[in-house]
């Protein structure tokens, strides 16, 4: 099962309650998920942040697409996965947990909250400035660096700590040491 917390915003658009219950621990080897929803060319764009990782995936946010937003999340995971070169059966474990509708709660951590807020602004200025499709903009916000206080100090990168989650006994060469080796 997988814990989405979302902004009050979403939360009214999924039609859920204000306050909903807190939801049993999630078992999906990412972890928590974070949700924001906000409109692009009056367009509402859904951005799903992970907790653990700050991968990014952006789905439309039409009535309709809220119905099945568990699908097309994992249908973009996938991909994200496949280009960042993460497979085997953790990665299956996440897609699988993302294949049934998730949890909904709201979102109380203040940190995530402006992690997240952070992230859409780069997002939506993907959008903006280079006319990007929804999943390349995913794509790009995997080699976007970040930072967040509980990760430690420095900038992190999504793919690479997707990598070091999902492929742990493999050795993992960070993205941006990679590039400098060409």
């Amino acid at each position: 099962m997988t814990v989405v917390r979302c902004s009050q915003k979403l939360l009214k658009r999924l039609r859920q309650p204000s306050a909903p219950a807190e939801p049993a621990p999630h078992d999906n080897p990412l972890g928590e998920w974070c949700a924001d929803i906000d409109f692009i060319d009056r367009q509402p764009f859904v951005l799903l942040m992970n907790a653990a990782t700050g991968a990014v995936l952006v789905v439309p946010g039409r009535a309709a697409d809220l119905k099945c937003l568990h699908i097309m999340a994992a249908e973009q995971l996938q991909f994200l996965f496949a280009a960042c070169g993460v497979g085997g059966t953790l990665a299956e474990a996440e897609l699988d947990a993302w294949r049934m509708p998730p949890t909904f709660t709201r979102n109380g951590n203040r940190s995530l909250v402006a992690s997240m807020n952070q992230r859409k602004y780069e997002a939506w200025t993907q959008f903006a400035c280079s006319r990007l499709t929804a999943f390349e903009v995913a794509l790009r916000m995997l080699e976007t660096p970040f930072s967040r206080r509980d990760l430690g100090r420095g900038f992190h990168f999504a793919a690479d700590l997707l990598r070091a989650r999902l492929l742990p006994s493999a050795k993992v060469i960070p993205l941006h040491a990679a590039r400098g080796l060409h």
